[in-house]
C-alpha cells in the first residue's frame, strides 16, 4: 500500500514543510505594526514589532522567548520577500546564527515562514475584522494541572474578553498594542483541552493522494466544546474546494475546549477564523 504521509500547519496547526508556491505572497502590503508570532517548535506565541528600515523588513521580539529574547531581531526580508533569514540562538540568546528561510503566506493580517529548524505563523487581527484568530500549535493544549485556574479566572475575564448577545459571543477585537491583553484572553476561552496527535496519516482523514494545499476558514466553539460551523473562505492547491472542505473539517474534529459555562449559563463563540497549510508526499 502507498504511503502518504502528511505535514500540517496550521495558524492553528503548524508544520515544518517549506513548500509552497509564492501565490500566496502579497506585495506592496504595509506590514509595519505590532503582531503576534508562534514559533514551532520552540514555543508559544510571542509579540512582535515589524519595521521598514531602508530595504529591509525586520521582525523585533517585543515579548520574546528564551532563545531569541525581547528587543532582538527574529526575522528579516528584503522588501520582495525573497531574501529570508531566521536568527536562532542558545538558551539566554548566546551564540547566535542566521539561517535561511521562505515565506509561503504574506497578507494583510498573516505571513508564514519555515526554515530547516521549524515554522512561524505569524498574525494580527486587524480593526476592521470581523473574526479574530485563536492559534496554537498543533500540539498546544491548556494543561490539565492549569484548568482550575484557567476555569476561576473565567468568570472574572468573562466581560473583558467576550461581547455577547444571549448566549452567542465573540472574541473582543483589541487595538495595536494591547496584544498581551488579547493573548490571555484567547488562552482561557478558545485554546483546546484536547490537540491533534504529532502525526497522522492521509488515509485517516481523507483519501486525498499528493500535493500541497493550504485554506482560510471560519468556525466557532460550541456550546459542548466543539469546532462547528466551519466555512472556507478561500483555499488554493490540489485539493478542490469539496476535498479541502472535508479535510479540514476532520481534522478540526479532532479537538475539543472546555465548555464556557458563566454562573450557570454554558456560551459558544462564533467569530474565530484560522488557517490551514499541508503537504502529502508519496511514497512508495
Amino acid at each position: 500500500m502507498k504511503k502518504t504521509p502528511l505535514t500540517l500547519a496550521f495558524l492553528f496547526f503548524f508544520c515544518l514543510d517549506a513548500r509552497g508556491g509564492n501565490e500566496n505572497i502579497t506585495q506592496d502590503l504595509n506590514l509595519e505594526g505590532r503582531w503576534v508570532g508562534a514559533y514551532v517548535p520552540i514555543s508559544n506565541e510571542h509579540i512582535l514589532d515589524i519595521s521598514k528600515k531602508e530595504n529591509e523588513y525586520l521582525f523585533t521580539m517585543i515579548r520574546g522567548n528564551q532563545y531569541v529574547t525581547s528587543g532582538e531581531i527574529s526575522i528579516k526580508t528584503d522588501l520582495s520577500f525573497k531574501d529570508c533569514k531566521v536568527q536562532g540562538a542558545s538558551k539566554g540568546f548566546k551564540n547566535p546564527y542566521w539561517e535561511d528561510c521562505s515565506f509561503i503566506n504574506v497578507g494583510k493580517d498573516l505571513i508564514a515562514v519555515v526554515g530547516d529548524a521549524g515554522f512561524a505563523a505569524i498574525y494580527r487581527d486587524l480593526p476592521e475584522a470581523t473574526h479574530s484568530f485563536c492559534t496554537t500549535d498543533w500540539k498546544e493544549k491548556l494543561p490539565e494541572n492549569g484548568m482550575e485556574t484557567i476555569l476561576n479566572m473565567r468568570p472574572k475575564a468573562f466581560k473583558h474578553c467576550l461581547a455577547c448577545e444571549g448566549t452567542s459571543c465573540k472574541m473582543k477585537n483589541w487595538s495595536e498594542g494591547r496584544e498581551a491583553e488579547s493573548l490571555i484572553c484567547k488562552k482561557l476561552f478558545c485554546k483546546p483541552t484536547r490537540a491533534i496527535s504529532k502525526s497522522i496519516k492521509s488515509e485517516d482523514v481523507l483519501n486525498v493522494g499528493s500535493g500541497v494545499s493550504q485554506v482560510r476558514f471560519t468556525y466557532r466553539i460550541s456550546k459542548t466544546g466543539t469546532a462547528e460551523n466551519l466555512a472556507l473562505t478561500s483555499f488554493t492547491g490540489e485539493m478542490n474546494k469539496k476535498q479541502a472542505r472535508t479535510f479540514t473539517r476532520n481534522i478540526l474534529g479532532s479537538f475539543k475546549y472546555e465548555p464556557i459555562e458563566i454562573d450557570g449559563e454554558i456560551y459558544e463563540i462564533e467569530n474565530l477564523m484560522g488557517w490551514l497549510y499541508w503537504s502529502i508526499d508519496d511514497l512508495d
